[in-house]
């Protein structure tokens, strides 16, 4: 059959669909939008399949069949699903990009791998460091599913070894090979580290694409400006960061930058910008976003929180609260900034927000430029074992075989026992644990089983379900 006729419709018809996943993926996902992501895959492959684009055909396929088993729950809808899906994204708007010119479109290879890879491991990719190798590549040039990354192993190495000095307390001998093996360990998890940094740039595309499509839709004219793309980034971190980042472009236009009648008649150009800055120095990532728009309402968010008074800053982090006069689909929910803070903070970063009214905002995320091994405060809460960052605890915390440790604001964290600590590689916790606020990442505890990390600043609210209830914070 003789297509040609039909390749303006199709190309129309894919860009449509891309940019309805485009908008699906700018926001926190809600259990529906699964659904409405594995139907777009799934119409874009038959698409595809009738105008014979093979190669469109089997990415679409394999993404599909990715949500179609997160719908099921029989895999996370966490953050790989979704790099899959942004990733997918981006090749399929090239692939759309080469039909507009006769192009046949290319083999997107790696991607069908890495979504059958996904499924085959059940979407756990909570220990991998991705760290690329000879190894990891078939004689044929293509991607090999992984088996245990090099970060499992390492946090089992340490788990080990943690666990054998517990094993064999008193002797000396042991102790000493045991320092030598963690030390070992640091050492090499540090050039791992190193050797599997990426640059920044990778996230510019798809923030590009954001920016786009809310700012038509909000009848806004914005600019991107990305300054520092070719700054080094561990690509774990990285990838946290991505739905942090579209919030805060997001926000930025539905907030902060005005409609270009109103810009012009303050004075302002008529384009709105965005800066989008990544700086590193040593061991440190500063990544800030500028704009510069209308800053922050005092009086609205007030008003929103519910008080005649306070730092409007503070309140906007609050969940629920919204200046947006109605639920739409990128504003009035209340979640974007202050899931944006616990996320950076659960990396062991810093968010620093300064407005300045009629000027725009300013808001910085001061972050360590590598995930490193944390130390991590192990406690019993209703015949379970949790853990807490030490880093959350002021050095007078009590130690092992007590109830009580103290939070740097002077907050008394109140659990059945502290065990003592441990020094782990923390990463996102799984599918379906991730739903809940309390907790930001797992681990390997030292006898081998999986260990969840708690908040220490939001447990006061409850567990939401995890066994064992929520410890007690008091001032």
């Amino acid at each position: 059959m003789d297509t040609s006729r039909y390749r303006a419709l199709f190309v129309d018809e894919a860009r449509r669909i891309v940019a309805q996943a485009d908008v699906v993926l700018g926001r926190p996902l809600l259990e529906e939008d699964y659904k409405t992501l594995m139907r777009l895959f799934h119409t874009l492959k038959g698409m595809s399949a009738t105008m014979g684009y093979a190669s469109m055909t089997l990415l679409a396929h394999g993404l599909e069949d990715v949500f179609e088993a997160v719908r099921q729950q029989r895999v996370p809808g966490d953050a790989p699903a979704l790099q899959l899906a942004r990733d997918g994204m981006e090749t399929i708007s090239r692939q759309i990009d080469q039909v507009v010119i006769g192009e046949e479109p290319s083999p997107a290879t790696a991607l069908e791998h890495r979504a059958r890879a996904f499924l085959r491991t059940s979407g756990t990719t909570a220990f991998t460091l991705l760290l690329p190798s000879a190894d990891d590549e078939d004689a044929d040039g293509t991607e090999r599913p992984r088996g245990a990354s090099a970060s499992d192993a390492l946090t089992e190495v340490l788990a080990a070894s943690t666990r054998l000095r517990t094993l064999v307390p008193d002797d000396d001998g042991v102790r000493a090979v045991v320092d030598r093996l963690q030390s070992a360990s640091r050492r090499l998890y540090a050039a791992l580290a190193e050797l599997r940094q990426v640059t920044f740039d990778s996230v510019v595309p798809p923030l590009r694409r954001q920016v786009r499509s809310v700012a038509a839709l909000y009848g806004r004219e914005v600019r991107l400006d990305v300054r520092g793309d070719g700054t080094l980034i561990d690509p774990v971190l990285l990838s946290s960061l991505q739905g942090p980042f579209v919030h805060l472009v997001t926000n930025s236009i539905i907030h902060g930058i005005e409609t270009p009648e109103e810009r012009a008649a303050s004075g302002k150009p008529v384009i709105g910008l965005i800066q989008l800055t990544a700086e590193r120095k040593a061991a440190e990532i500063s990544i800030i976003f500028t704009d510069d728009g209308r800053g922050f309402d005092t009086e609205a968010i007030r008003f929103a929180a519910g008080v005649d008074k306070g730092d409007p800053v503070e309140l906007a982090m609050r969940p629920g609260v919204s200046t947006a006069t109605e639920v739409g689909l990128h504003a009035g929910r209340g979640q974007g900034l202050g899931a944006v803070r616990a996320t950076v903070e659960a990396q062991g970063g810093k968010l620093t927000v300064t407005t300045l009214a009629g000027r725009g905002t300013r808001i910085r995320l001061d972050l360590p430029a590598k995930i490193e091994l944390r130390e991590l405060t192990l406690i019993q809460l209703g015949g379970l074992t949790f853990a807490v960052p030490s880093r959350a605890l002021e050095e007078r915390s009590a130690g092992a075989g007590t109830n009580a440790l103290y939070m740097k604001d002077g907050r008394r964290l109140t659990v059945d026992r502290v065990v003592g600590t441990v020094e782990a590689l923390v990463s996102p916790p799984p599918f379906p644990i991730s739903r809940l606020p309390q907790v930001t990442g797992s681990t390997i505890a030292p006898d081998g089983s999986v260990l969840f990390v708690l908040d220490p600043s939001s447990v006061s609210a409850g567990l939401g379900g995890v066994p064992g209830g929520a410890p007690t914070l008091t001032n």
